[in-house]
């Protein structure tokens, strides 16, 4: 039997020039010359406008008239832009041009994982150990950004000379879903990298590329796929039911591989895990000088050789005026499954539509911004959540940063739409938040604390204002040219209000302590006063005060202890109450205050911090006991509960971006709370805190 060393590497017809049928020119690219085609379309070698080569995919013609595909693919591209570069191909742009759709992604150069491993053999360990760490990382940026890869596998990996490049992410997720709506009971897949939950149509998380890593990691260690080789049938039926054959793979790199390799996918390890076991728990530094040490640049290939595009696709070229003698450039979205296969490419790499009993089309398996929530949170999400992981983007460096008291993640809020200052339909809010800046550590017992704003990707926030008083709980005006905020001085409360720049600030009442809420016209603020207003002793009663002549409404008078009330904008104020059991959360009408009010929440179970949606259809809320609190979402009339978040870690403090689709959060030890935003159907939870900073009470609306 042939070792891989010696079997020779496979061919494919050189790129071809522009045809009758091709476009020269899609959006601001020239397009130069044609790469390949297959499974969604065209893949062109392109220039932008300052002369850099890059990778156009142009989706093909039947596709383009497909609402669902187009709207998943373009929805996939915006999350896919956000992830860092290092350790992935960048996606540059996306968009339509003259009923062209594309996504442009940066060119890399490099052989494929799997063209390499099957031009000469198995890595060696300096450099199998830069690949686990490399692929590790861009499993961590793709899953912070709220994307599962779905079809991550040796083509799919790029060894260029700054290390392995992960590409195609987000693209198996888009044409799944065109597939799977015309034929009911089939997903997208490749036999021998997908894991057991695919084949048997559970629910797709991230846990599905744990998988494919520790798939993939054996075969550059080894060689061969780890339930090697035959028909499709038989490596699904080994990948449910088999166990792995590792063999030579080292320890301990051995031991994350099985771990990545359960069955159960809630028993794998997240990226994240892998990342800093193969660290060893250490810093930025060490995770750079990691991949770094290990990593070696493969092989130029030899002249007389073709080189593939990954997956023994179509030859890629180098750009034009460029010299041959480097290593063949590899477009970023050129994989097997996306172009056609003239070379037919080792059985175990080929794209399958895989026939199972589902009724349900397996897209709607792992919910979109525009699905609504889950019918429960995704079981090994909920790792990545509360065990935080940065991803810098910077000249080529994403990490996982892991210091005392957590790591950070840093996203790059997307900037369409900057005059209307409006976040894209799909895409992260570019609205800065309103938070509780900590200056000195004690809260909440001793709070130094100053109100300002965090746009999430900045360095710092950004102080409105300070000084010695503990300054909490900001407001934004429903018109947003107001902040209304809690100040505690000298053992008083009060609420005070300020232009959203920080002039202007005025005090309007003493109050019993709490957060103050705006009227839907912006002209009265409700607040927590004792049985007297500003009275801190008896029952704390809700309260509301006109700004303009300091008219005070009372609007609560029973002896139940009650506290957070929020107005919505459609009238109704939202709080909490003991009045019949544990906390739960009632709504009343301030302007008829003595009608009866409506209880929401009946299941018993603790649940404070109400948040009204910008719509008023929805109600973000506190559920459960203070240290295993999580973030819940019900219907505006109390209907269908559901958690958004799960962990439990001191979960609290919701607040919904203006678009409706997107809310924050801070979860973690109290005294150093850590800010999160996830989309609102409880996917793409990830950490904003910036780097050596504690904020609170993040308010987006």
């Amino acid at each position: 039997m042939e070792s891989p060393r010696s079997q020779p590497r496979p061919t494919a017809p050189a790129p071809r020039e522009l045809g009758p049928d091709d476009p020269t020119r899609v959006g601001r690219y020239r397009i130069e010359a044609r790469i390949g085609e297959g499974g969604m379309g065209a893949v062109y070698l392109g220039r932008d406008p300052g002369g850099r080569a890059v990778a156009v995919k142009v989706v093909r013609p039947d596709l383009a008239g497909d609402r669902m595909f187009l709207a998943r693919f373009h929805d996939e591209a915006a999350h896919a832009q956000r992830v860092a570069s290092f350790c992935t191909a960048q996606v540059l742009e996306h968009g339509d041009d003259l009923g062209l759709a594309y996504m442009v992604t940066e060119y890399i150069e490099g052989p494929s994982l799997l063209d390499h491993v099957t031009a000469t053999g198995p890595l060696s360990p300096g450099m199998l150990h830069g690949v686990a760490v490399g692929v590790a990382a861009a499993l961590v940026a793709i899953h912070s950004a709220g994307l599962v890869h779905r079809d991550l596998k040796p083509s799919n990996v790029l060894l260029s000379i700054s290390g392995p490049r992960v590409i195609d992410f987000g693209i198996a997720r888009a044409l799944d879903a065109a597939s799977s709506h015309t034929r009911t009971g089939q997903v997208v897949g490749t036999p021998g990298w997908f894991a057991p939950e695919q084949i048997t149509a559970q629910r797709i998380t991230t846990a599905v590329d744990v998988f494919a890593w520790g798939c993939l990691v054996a075969f550059a260690a080894t060689g061969r796929n780890p339930f090697g080789q035959g028909s499709f049938e038989l490596m699904a039926a080994r990948a449910v039911h088999a166990e792995p054959e590792l063999g030579p793979v080292p320890e301990p790199l051995a031991g994350l591989v099985r771990a990545a390799l359960r069955k159960d996918p809630a028993q794998r390890p997240s990226a994240r895990d892998l990342l800093l076991n193969l660290v060893g728990g250490a810093g930025e530094a060490d995770v750079s000088h990691t991949l770094g040490a290990s990593w070696t640049t493969p092989p130029v290939p030899r002249p007389d050789v073709t080189s593939r595009d990954p997956g023994g696709a179509a030859p890629l070229p180098h750009p034009p005026g460029g010299g041959g003698g480097g290593p063949v450039a590899h477009p970023a979205t050129a994989p097997a499954n996306e172009l056609a296969q003239t070379a037919p490419a080792p059985e175990s790499e080929r794209r399958q539509q895989i026939p199972h009993a589902r009724t349900t089309p397996s897209h709607e398996a792992y919910p979109s911004p525009e699905t609504g929530p889950p019918p429960v949170t995704v079981p090994h999400g909920r790792h990545d959540r509360r065990k935080p992981v940065i991803a810098v983007a910077g000249a080529a460096l994403a990490v996982a940063l892991v210091a005392a008291g957590g790591a950070y993640y840093l996203t790059r809020p997307d900037n369409h739409d900057k005059g209307s200052g409006a976040a894209p339909a799909t895409g992260f809010p570019s609205d800065p938040m309103l938070v509780r800046i900590d200056t000195a550590p004690g809260w909440p017992k001793d709070c130094h604390a100053d109100i300002g704003t965090y746009t999430p990707g900045s360095a710092a926030p950004k102080t409105l204002v300070s000084g010695p008083a503990c300054d909490t709980l900001p407001e934004r005006s429903p018109d947003g040219a107001r902040i209304a905020f809690s100040r505690s001085s000298g053992g008083t409360t009060s609420a005070w209000v300020m232009n959203a720049d920080g002039t202007g600030l005025r005090k309007v009442t003493d109050i019993a302590g709490g957060r103050v809420t705006w009227s839907p016209d912006g002209k009265r603020l409700a607040f927590m006063g004792g049985s007297g207003v500003g009275d801190t002793t008896g029952t704390h009663q809700i309260y509301a005060i006109a700004l303009d002549t300091r008219t005070v409404t009372r609007l609560t008078g029973d002896d139940s202890a009650k506290d957070d009330p929020m107005w919505s904008a459609e009238g109704r104020i939202a709080f909490w109450s003991r009045k019949e059991s544990a906390e739960q959360i009632y709504t009343l009408d301030p302007d008829h205050p003595s009608r009866p009010w409506t209880r929401l929440t009946k299941d018993g179970v603790r649940s404070v911090d109400p948040e009204w949606s910008p719509d008023a259809s929805k109600i973000a809320y506190t559920h459960g006991p203070s240290a295993t609190s999580d973030i819940w979402v019900m219907n505006a009339d109390g209907s269908a509960p559901h958690p958004l978040t799960t962990g439990g870690a001191h979960a609290m403090d919701a607040g919904w971006s203006r678009n409706g689709r997107w809310l924050c959060y801070v979860s973690g030890p109290v005294g150093t709370p850590v800010v999160h935003a996830v989309r609102a159907d409880g996917t793409g939870d990830r950490v904003v805190t910036p780097a050596g900073q504690v904020l609170g009470h993040p308010s987006w609306s």
